[in-house]
């Protein structure tokens, strides 16, 4: 059986921030273009795209995540499909793309969809140290951080999706950090807990604290991603 990996893109507006009409214009093009998609590829194995209903910057100019479990994949070629040079043109945005393999932290027991519990999902890029190779970074990240924060209350998955191949943003980040949560004030509520604290507060010892981008997001669930199983903290 062929591996599957994870492809990742992000859609940006090339402009800066967007405004709520522009929002809604390349999200319902996104969409749209997703769900064709879906129809006419062989071998995906899941298709999700995400839309930024928090930044967690004023200024950030991401519209859309878009992830797809595949086979044999060709990033730039999937994207092409999902948002074409001419919409890219046209709508001024910019999509970068990265193959990726995925940590599984805590098991994904749903996705941010209407009919799901977890209603939100935080999404953030990360960046290593300049002093910590990749292998370290991530390591570290699963053997130290991630432990530290176990107990952060409401979580409902978390992964981490490093990049094998291509870029995640203009920062050329290392990974892609994803966590489910029942809805904003649970997740807002759940960063005042001692163990998120704790957590936040051990970032710095691993990873860049400048440079990187967080949302709030809901999802849209085209094709059903690979079941996670177990993460390292449900052990």
């Amino acid at each position: 059986m062929s591996r599957v990996d994870k492809v990742i893109a992000l859609v940006r507006s090339a402009s800066g921030a967007a405004d709520q009409q522009q929002r809604d214009a390349v999200w319902q093009e996104v969409d749209a273009a997703s769900r064709s998609l879906a129809l006419t590829q062989p071998g995906i194995a899941g298709l999700v795209v995400s839309r930024v209903i928090r930044p967690f910057a004023d200024a950030d100019p991401l519209l859309a995540l878009v992830e797809i479990w595949a086979e044999s994949t060709d990033a730039d070629a999937l994207l092409d499909i999902i948002i074409p040079a001419a919409v890219r043109d046209s709508r001024a945005l910019t999509v970068t793309t990265a193959t990726c393999s995925v940590i599984v932290l805590r098991q994904v027991l749903d996705y941010a969809r209407p009919d799901s519990r977890w209603s939100i999902k935080l999404a953030g890029t990360a960046m290593r140290r300049a002093d910590f190779e990749p292998d370290a970074f991530f390591e570290y990240w699963t053997n130290v951080h991630a432990p530290i924060g176990r107990n952060v209350p409401g979580v409902g998955g978390y992964t981490v999706s490093r990049v094998r191949e291509g870029r995640i943003g203009e920062e050329a980040a290392d990974a892609i950090i994803e966590q489910w949560y029942v809805n904003e004030q649970a997740f807002d509520d759940a960063q005042s807990t001692e163990p998120a604290q704790a957590a936040w507060a051990d970032v710095s010892n691993y990873a860049m604290t400048t440079g990187v981008a967080f949302w709030l997001m809901t999802e849209t669930v085209i094709i059903e991603p690979p079941a996670t199983g177990l993460g390292t903290l449900d052990l």
